[in-house]
Formats: C-alpha cells, structure tokens, sequence
C-alpha cells in the first residue's frame, strides 16, 4: 500500500484500460479501529498487511464499489457497513447500514441524490480535511474532477454534490482516477459549476440544515447552516441563524477585520450593541465595523423562532474581542487570552539572546 499525504490514510490501485483511470481503495487508520473503503481485489503483500494492521470495518459507498469486499472482510473478520438504501443490493450481508450524518469511526457520512443508485455516499473527517468519495466523481484528468456520467438525474446529482463542497476539504481521496491533494475545495467547485443548466451558487433558506452545537453551554444554543462553502464562497462567508426562544447567538463582541451584516428573515430577535438594545424584525438590515462600536449580541425572547442571514469578510488576520469578559481571539490560532491587564512591549525581553544550556 501507498501512503497518501492525508493522516493515517493508505492507499492501492489497479490500472483499468478501456477507462484510461486507476481505480483505488483505501486504507484508514483511527483508534475506534481500522477502515477499508472500497477494496480492490488485494494482492499477497498487500493482504498480509491488513490482517497484520487489523481491519474493523469495511466502507462501501455504492452497489457497484463492493469489488473485494466479501474477500477482505472474510480474511481479517471486519464488518461490512453500506449506506441503508444500497444495503439490500450488495452480494454480501451487511453488518451496519449507515444513515447521512451518521459517523463510522471518526468519518461523518454524506448522502447524494441523483446519482447512480439512491444510497451512494461519501465519508468526511473534518480533522485530516479530507474526503472519500466512491465513483460520484472521477478524478480524471489528473487534478481535476468530473461528474460520473451515468448519473439518474445529472440537475440533482450536482445540487447533491455541493454537500461535499460544503464539508470544505482540501483532500479527496476517489474511488475511480487521480485524488485530489491541497485544492479540494477549489477543484470540485470547479466541476459543479462545469455543469449547465444547473444554479450550483444558490439556495434557499428552507433547504438548508441547521447545526445546534452541543458543546456550547446555555443560553447559547442557538443553530447555525453554513451556507458560504455550501455556494462556493471564498471571500465572503455566509451563514444563516436560527434562535429559538430563550437562546442566544454568541457571546456580546466585536471583529477587528471582518465587518459584519445581518439580515433578519424571520421573527424579531433582540440585539445589544454600544448604542442600546432593540428589537429586530423582519427586513431589518444592520451593519457591524470593525472597531468597539460594532460590538455585537443577538438573542431572541420571542415565541416565534428568528432566522437570521449573517455575512462578512472572511479574514484570517481578524482578532475578536469580548468586552464582557476582557478577553480576545486571535481567531488564526484559536488563541484566547484577557485583554486586560496589558503588558509592556518589551515586557520580558532582556535585550540579550538566550542560549541554550550546554549538555
């Protein structure tokens, strides 16, 4: 097996002719135990070195990408885990079907639609910024990705897609061509908006998923849907909110470099800034700078759930500060330090170069 520049992921091919593409399966490692996607037919030296490594489970991410799944999963004991919908298709009994959204060890799962068969689906792990992807999308020619051809309805199949934009990865790993490493994002918008015939840059606000985040403590359980990567963004980021009564969005704060624009679709959410508080309503359009005075905090009272469209610069060099609690985010780093009190510029700095100790 060949390592691939993505953490912990393994992978070996079989040059296939009359297509001019290798196909490719993969070999991931994690600590909830280890995962093929796809495999290919393994030769000796191969085989012996996933039963040497152990294998969990095995990924199929379509019908027609079970290849060598009954061989490997019978040679080093894994479980053989499909999407629910292709499950009854395949030749070999399933152990664990797989809804989107679901996670197999440490990958979230992404369902399509429109594609060749109803259950086709792709694994994503936001930690390594990568995908895995069966034959949705050929990587051919090498560094850039194309549409499989025989697709149910190619207008569904690219709207679908944009899902595995929306996980905004630099990697994709294909199960048919040449994988795509560091430009993921890039390369496979470039594919949907190939596409004729079909608005990949839009979507309505009734079709988006809204993401609660279960680690925030309340008040602040309010929902958010990425939307900028889902439409392509990459200058301005674009997400959409939504409060329930009695939660709130964020801490009360302030950008230093992107400027922020909210537009309240729906409900009427409160919102402090240094000027006061007010109430919000529908078609209400408010601008933050990036100074004290943009300070910021939205929530909603009301029994009606708000929605609100959010939008700014996207700015790697922005700070944001907290004024409640006197601290700041350095957000290139994730760094969060008390803004108060301030130091010295050459606090701690001696003048002098410090050696290392001898050994």
């Amino acid at each position: 097996m060949r390592q691939t520049v993505v953490s912990g992921v393994w992978s070996w091919s079989r040059w296939q002719p009359d297509r001019g593409l290798d196909f490719n399966a993969f070999f991931i490692e994690t600590s909830e135990g280890n995962l093929v996607v796809d495999p290919l037919e393994p030769d000796d030296e191969t085989l012996a070195e996933l039963i040497s490594r152990g294998v969990a489970a095995v990924v199929v991410t379509n019908r027609d990408h079970e290849r060598a799944t009954a061989s490997v999963a019978q040679a080093t004991g894994a479980q053989v885990i499909a999407s629910s919908l292709d499950a009854p298709l395949l030749a070999h009994a399933v152990g664990r079907t797989v809804e989107p959204g679901d996670v197999v060890h440490g990958w979230r799962v992404l369902g399509f639609d429109g594609l060749k068969t109803a259950g086709e689906i792709a694994l994503v792990d936001r930690a390594r910024k990568a995908a895995i992807v069966g034959d949705s999308l050929w990587g051919k020619p090498a560094g850039a990705l194309t549409i499989m051809p025989k697709v149910a309805d190619p207008d569904r199949a690219a709207l679908s897609l944009r899902a595995l934009r929306a996980a905004h990865v630099e990697h994709l790993l294909v199960g048919d061509g040449a994988c795509i490493f560091g430009n993921a994002y890039e390369v496979i918008g470039a594919a949907l908006g190939a596409r004729d015939g079909v608005l990949a840059g839009r979507v309505n606000l009734d079709e988006v998923a809204y993401m609660q985040f279960a680690a925030d403590p309340p008040p602040y359980g309010g929902a958010m849907a990425e939307l900028g990567w889902l439409l392509g963004a990459r200058r301005l980021s674009y997400a959409a909110g939504r409060l329930r009564r009695g939660e709130h969005y964020c801490p009360y704060h302030w950008h230093t470099a992107e400027e922020e624009l909210f537009v309240v679709v729906s409900g009427t959410p409160m919102l402090r800034t240094p000027a006061g508080t007010f109430a919000l309503r529908p078609g209400d359009v408010v601008a933050f700078g990036t100074d004290a005075r943009g300070a910021h905090r939205l929530w909603n009272e009301a029994a009606e759930d708000a929605v609100v469209l959010m939008v700014a610069n996207a700015d790697p060099a922005d700070v944001c500060f907290y004024p409640d609690s006197e601290k700041l985010m350095v957000e290139a780093t994730g760094t969060i330090v008390h803004d108060r009190p301030g130091l010295d510029y050459f606090d701690g700095e001696t003048g002098t170069r410090r050696e290392a100790p001898a050994r």
